[in-house]
């Protein structure tokens, strides 16, 4: 079954899809060429002649040896095609997801969108890798050995022909039916991928609620649902696999009763019919090979529709005006002076209004400048502008006279991001040396911590940072984003997992940032607003200067 996307996506790999293709034939050639080593052997054998069947021997053991090079080299150069399709594939669906449209939207999970990105991309893997070279080795390998079959016996190349075309174009109407099924099963699998995410992160919630036997029915609906779509999908594939193997057997049949026939005859040498016994079966080699690798790939092709929907396989600059900011993989400068934001407006879609209109903001580089304002007024927003997660409906955002770019900021989230790992894997993602890491540490005011615990800077860190209090997440975000050294730093909520010592504490760290970097932060803890100068306030899409 040809899906376009996937080979378009194979064809961005010219050189990689070439030298797969090229190299599956080559091993397919060793097979005919011991097909027809085999038959010049036995027919030499039959006939007394020892020399002529040690020859045969001989050329079968060498095709036999360069099958042994050709096919682990044919499988590496396919593995390579199919790990830069991945990567791209994911690249790219990455990009979308981070969209407005699908960062906003709520009938999309978080479960389906890792489901698709994770196990949704890697299924791509065995249709580019296995199925395509296969598709290109039916349409050369077969025709070959249909035509060397030809020279020997027509009526039975004329009886391979007709079982390769019914193999190939037979399974069609259980092709198409697969195919619709394939999304039903792809649903079953996000929704599942899904509940199963969103069940891991609230179970203590659940617990506490009294609903964790509601959520196992819940799981055990989704999975029972998952069970009846795969059980149909594999029905179909029964059948198509019956009707190939039907295809197969019948051609390959005929072709012998062919030989046979010739035997009885008379009209065929010994050699000629055991041609005809080999090549024939040579000739649905590649039809056994595309079954194979359809069944493999399968699971790419039900993800298809997830990815196409995340737009996975857009590179239209329609998609690319309306993602983030690319990302400057230069060096981001250390310091910057003034950033300025002039005429920023922003509508979500279908809104109805602007969420921020008109938005006007000049920050300098020395002092800590403070967002504040209810919940729901924009303070999230105008920080995903400033990130490029968002773009602006009009509006400019400079820093130093130049655009801002994402290299430029740097981020502490109310609730930050970590990672399974050490504490040094989470918050040195820079390469920083000892010296700059506790630097960065102290300045946070987690280094004495790090330090009082048995492993140190190696201790290992639970997946999202469930291991650590909410104060000691934070204040490891906070020495990451320093360790980042760009030039501004966005701050939400700094102190809200905080003690009041420890508000101090990052509060101090933050002015003392400021005199090398732009700080901006939201917050709402009066504590944390003692020691800001500047402040503003954000009131129904709009920002003033707070009364004094």
């Amino acid at each position: 079954m040809i899906v376009p996307a996937l080979w378009r996506e194979a064809r961005a790999f010219p050189r990689a899809l070439s030298v797969s293709v090229l190299l599956l034939l080559l091993v397919f050639a060793t097979h005919l060429v011991q097909a027809g080593a085999l038959a010049l052997s036995l027919a030499a054998f039959i006939g007394g002649d020892l020399r002529g069947a040690l020859l045969g021997g001989a050329a079968i053991l060498g095709a036999g040896l360069l099958h042994l090079l050709l096919a682990p080299a044919q499988a590496a150069a396919a593995a390579a095609l199919g790990g830069r399709v991945r990567e791209r594939l994911r690249r790219r669906a990455v990009t979308a997801a981070l969209v407005p449209r699908h960062l906003h939207d709520s009938a999309r999970r978080d479960g389906s969108i890792q489901a698709t990105l994770g196990d949704g991309v890697d299924g791509t893997d065995a249709y580019v890798s296995r199925y395509i070279p296969a598709v290109a080795q039916l349409a050369i390998g077969s025709l070959i050995a249909v035509t060397l079959l030809a020279v020997v016996s027509p009526a039975a190349a004329v009886c391979a022909s007709a079982g390769v075309l019914l193999a190939v174009f037979g399974p069609m109407a259980w092709k198409r039916m697969l195919a619709r099924r394939s999304g039903e099963h792809w649903d079953g699998y996000e929704a599942l991928s899904s509940d199963m995410l969103e069940t891991l992160r609230a179970m203590a919630t659940l617990r506490m609620l009294g609903d964790v036997a509601g959520t196992r029915t819940l799981l055990h609906d989704r999975s029972e649902a998952l069970r009846r779509a795969t059980e149909r999908v594999m029905r179909s594939s029964l059948a198509e696999t019956a009707v190939t193997d039907f295809a197969v057997q019948a051609g390959y049949v005929a072709a012998v009763f062919v030989a046979v026939i010739d035997v009885m005859t008379g009209s065929s040498t010994a050699v000629e019919v055991y041609l005809i016994l080999l090549l024939a079966s040579e000739a649905f080699r590649p039809v056994r090979d595309l079954s194979r690798s359809w069944h493999a790939g399968f699971l790419g092709l039900t993800a298809v529709p997830g990815l196409a929907a995340l737009g996975a396989f857009d590179s239209s600059p329609a998609r690319t005006e309306s993602a983030p900011r690319a990302e400057n993989t230069g060096t981001p400068p250390g310091r910057a002076d003034v950033l300025q934001v002039s005429g920023l407006s922003f509508r979500y879609p279908d809104a109805a209004y602007d969420v921020l209109h008109d938005v006007d903001l000049r920050v300098e580089r020395g002092a800590v400048h403070a967002i504040v304002g209810a919940s729901g007024s924009g303070k999230s927003t105008l920080f995903d502008l400033l990130l490029g997660f968002l773009t602006p409906s009009s509006g400019t955002i400079d820093l130093d006279g130049r655009p801002l770019r994402p290299a430029d900021v740097a981020v502490v989230s109310q609730r930050p991001v970590l990672f399974a790992g050490t504490i040094r894997e989470n918050v040195d993602l820079f390469g920083a040396d000892d010296a700059e890491l506790d630097a960065a540490c102290a300045a946070a005011g987690i280094l004495d911590e790090i330090r009082a615990l048995p492993g140190g800077f190696d201790t290992p860190v639970a997946e999202a940072g469930a291991s650590l209090s909410g104060g000691q997440r934070q204040r490891l975000a906070l020495a990451r984003a320093l360790l980042a050294r760009r030039p501004v730093l966005l701050v939400d909520e700094p102190t809200s997992a905080l003690d009041d010592r420890g508000a101090l504490t990052v509060a101090e760290t933050l002015e003392r940032v400021a005199a090398d970097r732009i700080v901006v932060m939201i917050s709402h803890r009066p504590e944390a607003l003692d020691r800001v100068t500047e402040v503003r306030v954000l009131h129904e899409g709009t920002l003033r200067k707070a009364p004094a």
